[in-house]
């Protein structure tokens, strides 16, 4: 079998590897990441600046706080584009919507 054309997510930013979720992510095209239980800001701003086109939001809802959540993205990006994307543009792409 090959499942080539099925997207892969890694989720909660790769937890204590991040980085290296980051760069796995960067190198393979099919892959994403989302970005809920980021533990450091830091780690948010290098995924999106890194991948900005495969970077999607995420909460960990209802053990994370959305609004907190958002604020992190919103922190680490300028209104426009890119954040519009990581916000919920790339998901609705990624499932047809």
């Amino acid at each position: 079998m090959d499942f080539g054309t099925v997207p892969v997510v890694i989720s909660q930013l790769g937890g204590a590897n991040w980085l290296t979720a980051v760069e796995l992510v960067r190198d393979h095209p099919g892959m994403y990441l989302e970005l809920s239980t980021a533990s450091i800001i830091f780690a948010i701003r290098v995924a999106i600046a890194e991948i900005p086109e495969r970077t999607l939001f995420g909460s960990d809802a209802p053990y994370g706080d959305p609004v907190l959540a958002r604020a992190a993205v919103e922190r680490v990006t300028r209104p426009g584009e890119i954040r519009d994307r990581v916000l919920g543009g790339t998901l609705a792409e990624l499932l047809g919507l």
